[in-house]
């Protein structure tokens, strides 16, 4: 009369006893699984399993120099650079020549001296002027 290993024991509900032992084993291994992990330094959590390693974001993992991505990567640099520098030049050439036809600069011996003549000849009569290390800073 000894009772079977797979069947539950007499004083408890048998709708709830094989469910209950099923939990208890489920979380039992979710815990040995989680302590091997730590202990071999490998990441448990986020769903990771089997020992894989965690990604953040698609990251190739090697970029090889003959494939046709880094050919044409390197094609259309070798294209497009030299153009785009060019145009960059000449418009970075414009925008100085912009600005010193508008604003020539001057040298100047007394910087305090040629601000109070310039707003002299402009008819201004509460001028602020600062003298910086190499320029001159007028507040109106």
């Amino acid at each position: 009369d000894t009772p079977r290993a797979d069947t539950p024991p007499s004083n408890a509900p048998p709708a709830l006893a094989k469910p209950a032992a099923m939990i208890l084993g489920r979380i039992a291994a979710a815990s040995r699984a989680a302590a091997a992990g730590r202990a071999a330094g490998a990441f448990v959590g986020r769903g990771a399993t089997r020992g894989f390693a965690y990604v953040a974001s698609p990251k190739p993992l090697t970029i090889r120099g003959d494939s046709l991505m880094f050919q044409c990567v390197v094609a259309a640099l070798i294209y497009f650079v030299p153009q785009d520098a060019v145009f960059v030049g000449g418009f970075l050439y414009k925008l100085h020549s912009d600005g010193t036809s508008i604003a020539p600069k001057k040298k100047v011996a007394d910087g305090d001296a040629a601000a109070a003549e310039w707003a002299a000849k402009k008819g201004l009569q509460d001028v602020k002027v600062q003298s910086g290390r190499s320029t001159v800073y007028v507040t109106l």
